[in-house]
């Protein structure tokens, strides 16, 4: 033999002949065998059988293929999702070997880097030998047996029709934890698999002490309509009467202690709160919880839907892109245009009338706006002169259609570029214009200008679809004064509703 020990890590979801090949090539080259079973604390679509269940499938692949004695020993292997922690936790359950055969290239890469040796090997009859096509075949009850070990068909003949039986409610009690914070589509999926799997199902809702560090704190919506928000959706589900609500102000929300529950459902954006509750229960000398993890739910960008997200804007709760309404429903064009019939619609103010700038002034130092954007000379002249600088500042030296010396002694370098939007119409590139500017002023908390060459009045409406909640949004009425727009969900979709009507 060329070495005394080999690793051999895999999933054996389920245990097939490729997984046998790879076996037999690693006992050609080493004396013995450790073999790590991975995702070993991973309960989803894609890992349906459990680590112990699978280590009694290989120990009895041992026995029937008559290698027991030179199996060291099967550890678990948990997902981290963190190439240095799932390394790190390798090598303390698995201990010395020698040289490692697989045909993964993630695992083979971080053993590489790491100074292993190893032998990456081919797949056997890849077409055939896959996990994924196999679990494909079972889910759609066509001819699997012969791609696994025939000794362990009975078996997996049984876990199939007892996982059928149970409908997936493996699990008395699984626990779920979030902030919940614009209730969304994520959050829906995540209470989906939770009463999938599980009997009874406790939902944990973050008080501020978990979400104070998180951008946009201050817009989370109050714990009261954050728990009516879930308890509504489960009313609708039919699933209340399983569920009992509880608040928590640490990330554990006491699962670390409670020896009442067996799963835990999160996302893979919250899977490592998981990996670190199920440690401290080791201390604890708790059973691990399973941990089962939901698919991504992406938005209409393909990008995860988020809390965060929605405060700042970004999309809605469904996972439509704001951004979209300007751009792609218009594909190549250069600007849309508002036809007659919405102008009665644009004449009708879409917010707060304020007949002078010191009540605007005293409105914005009440409600404490994320954001305030301007549109408008006058409007953005007379903030200026009573110490209130907008963030976005857009402008096209004229008022009421009459050109404007209000900013002639201002520097052209602060102000920028002109850019073109012609009466009646939205420019869609100074509409992109306008989201970076808001984006920049949120996030690094640069003020801008935006100078307009044409005219500024529609300019308004992408500045409200691309505000984070709770902005306020500043333009002039000719005949009202200035209309003052606090930034909502609703006045978003409204907004919306209202751009999809432009040719």
């Amino acid at each position: 033999m060329d070495y005394r020990i080999a690793l051999i890590v895999g999933r054996f979801q389920p245990f097939h002949k490729g997984h046998l090949f790879l076996i037999k090539k690693a006992l050609e080259k080493a004396d013995r065998i450790i073999i790590g079973i991975g995702s070993a604390n991973m309960k989803d679509e894609n890992n349906p059988i459990d680590f112990e269940t699978r280590k009694k499938i290989i120990k009895a692949v041992a026995y029937k293929e008559k290698f027991e004695d030179k199996l060291i020993k099967i550890v678990p292997l948990d997902d981290f999702f963190d190439d240095k922690k799932w390394l790190k936790n390798l090598e303390t359950q698995v201990g010395k070997f020698d040289i490692a055969l697989g045909n993964n290239d993630w695992t083979n890469n971080i053993l590489k880097k790491a100074g292993y040796k190893v032998l990456q090997v081919d797949y056997f009859k890849r077409g055939l030998y896959e996990g994924w096509r196999i679990r494909k075949l079972i889910r759609e009850g066509k001819l699997w047996q012969n791609r696994v070990p025939r000794y362990i068909v009975s078996w997996l003949h049984g876990f199939i029709a007892k996982n059928k039986n149970e409908t997936m409610k493996q699990f008395n009690n699984v626990v779920l934890g979030g902030t919940f914070d614009h209730f969304h589509a994520g959050h829906k999926a995540l209470l989906e698999k939770a009463f999938e799997v599980g009997k009874k199902i406790t939902i944990g809702i973050a008080t501020k002490e978990i979400y104070k560090d998180k951008f946009l704190s201050k817009t989370v919506e109050p714990f009261k309509i954050r728990k009516k928000s879930v308890s509504e959706f489960l009313k609708k589900k039919g699933w209340f009467k399983r569920a009992k609500l509880i608040s928590f102000s640490h990330f554990t929300g006491g699962a670390d202690k409670s020896i009442d529950i067996d799963a835990i459902v999160v996302s893979k954006e919250t899977f490592p709160n998981a990996i670190k509750i199920n440690q401290l229960r080791e201390k604890n000398k708790l059973p691990l919880l399973r941990i089962i993890i939901i698919n991504d739910v992406l938005a209409n960008d393909g990008k995860l839907i988020s809390s965060e997200r929605i405060r700042t804007g970004e999309i809605n709760r469904e996972g439509e892109v704001m951004s979209y309404e300007l751009g792609v429903k218009w594909g190549k064009k250069k600007e849309i245009v508002m036809p007659e019939s919405l102008r009665p619609v644009l004449q009708k103010p879409l917010g707060k009338v304020f007949d002078s700038v010191h009540k605007v002034i005293k409105f914005i130092k009440f409600i404490k706006p994320i954001q305030v954007i301007a549109v408008g000379d006058i409007i953005v002249d007379s903030l200026l002169k009573n110490g209130v600088d907008p963030d976005v500042k857009i402008i096209d030296f004229r008022s009421r259609r009459k050109r404007t010396d209000l900013f002639e002694h201002a520097s052209a370098l602060q102000k920028g570029p002109s850019l073109n939007n012609n009466p009646g119409t939205i420019n869609l590139k100074t509409a992109e214009v306008i989201k970076e500017k808001i984006k920049k002023a949120l996030y690094k908390g640069e003020k801008s200008w935006i100078v307009i060459e044409g005219e500024e009045d529609l300019l308004a409406l992408p500045a409200i679809l691309f505000s984070p909640l709770n902005s306020l949004i500043l333009y002039g009425h000719w005949q009202l004064g200035i209309i003052a727009v606090e930034v909502d969900e609703k006045i978003k979709n409204k907004v919306r509703k209202i751009i999809k009507k432009f040719n």
